[in-house]
């Protein structure tokens, strides 16, 4: 395993997919931090923050989110197409270790351009806009980030493209080709996604919310859920919104996405070991 860890990492060091998707994520940092200024002056409402730039980044259906499965899927179906897979296991690796590897491997790649995009969004959205120490949510919502929002909404976001790669090399290796891998992999992506923005917006019945806090992996990165604050001020009750995950959809979704994540990677060791190598 250390061995197909040391080629990975040989490899993707002079890989040029993984430095088109890093330059890619750098413009588009650069650009939605220029798209939020004018959107300030345009509804001359203050939007731009550290904390806005980062929440925002870690949409699996909206700009960079997109550009990680894309490109991960190039990388890894090269892998057939070169006979890098094929010489692995003609060198003895087991086809378990190569597809173990094959997950690994992914997830450093998926991380790796995840971690650089969303710290550079925060950076500049901090450097801009100021670090609000809690945030302030997009005006459509009217409401700023809880405190806890934050947190939450990044641990949920690690296991949310923990299962996102998973799914993405399930289908790559299944495939093993670009063509019919992406648009599978991407429209799922962008339906569950919009599914979960959708109701955890614009809200829905009970059940209906709880099936998709189970069902739905991206349930947690799409619902804005807002809760509210009361206190008293000068005699009079002041209620305050926030934006934040309830305790059910932080949790629901971190269980949900560990799920998913071992489903499709049994169904993907075990697909991947009973099929020949060409």
């Amino acid at each position: 395993m250390s061995q197909l860890f040391s080629a990975f990492l040989f490899k993707i060091k002079r890989d040029l997919t993984f430095r088109i998707t890093l330059f890619i994520g750098i413009g588009l940092a650069i650009f939605m931090t220029i798209l939020y200024l004018l959107l300030e002056q345009i509804t001359k409402t203050k939007m731009l923050s550290g904390e806005l730039m980062l929440v925002s980044s870690l949409n699996p259906a909206q700009n960079f989110g997109l550009a990680i499965p894309v490109n991960l899927i190039t990388f890894t179906v090269l892998e057939f197409n070169q006979g890098s897979i094929r010489n692995k296991i003609i060198a003895g690796h087991s086809k378990a270790k190569v597809y173990t590897s094959l997950f690994l491997n992914g997830l450093i790649f998926a991380f790796s351009l995840m971690i650089i995009y969303s710290l550079l969004c925060f950076a500049l959205g901090s450097l801009i806009g100021g670090v609000e120490g809690g945030g302030i949510a997009m005006s459509l919502m009217g409401a700023n980030y809880a405190k806890e929002y934050i947190y939450k909404i990044i641990i949920v976001g690690i296991f949310t493209y923990l299962s996102i790669t998973s799914f993405t090399i399930f289908f790559s290796t299944l495939f093993r080709s670009i063509g019919p891998a992406i648009p599978v992999v991407i429209v799922t992506i962008v339906f569950l996604s919009l599914v979960a923005t959708l109701v955890g917006t614009l809200g829905g019945a009970e059940e209906l919310v709880w099936t998709l806090r189970i069902i739905d992996p991206l349930y947690g990165l799409g619902a804005a859920e807002v809760v509210t604050s009361t206190s008293i001020v000068d005699g009079a009750e002041v209620v305050t919104y926030y934006q934040d995950l309830t305790t059910e959809t932080f949790v629901s979704s971190i269980i949900s996405n560990l799920v998913y994540t071992a489903l499709f990677f049994v169904l993907g060791i075990s697909i991947f070991k009973k099929r020949d190598i060409k």
